[in-house]
C-alpha cells in the first residue's frame, strides 16, 4: 500500500479514474436491483410502497 503523499499527479488521475469507474458500475448495478424489485413487487402487488432510493 502506497501512501497518497507519495504518489504521483499521475498516479493519484489513475487511482481517482479507477474509483470513478467502480462507482460507476456500482451505480448501475444498484440501478438493475431497483428495476427487479420494482417488477417483483408489481408481480406480488405489492407496489404500495414505491422506492424513491433516498433512504426514506
Amino acid at each position: 500500500m502506497v501512501n497518497v503523499s507519495q504518489m504521483t499527479k499521475e498516479e493519484l488521475i489513475e487511482v481517482i479514474r479507477v474509483k470513478d469507474e467502480l462507482l460507476k458500475e456500482l451505480r448501475e448495478e444498484i440501478e438493475a436491483y431497483r428495476v427487479l424489485v420494482e417488477e417483483l413487487q408489481a408481480k406480488l402487488g405489492i407496489k404500495d410502497y414505491p422506492y424513491t432510493g433516498n433512504g426514506d
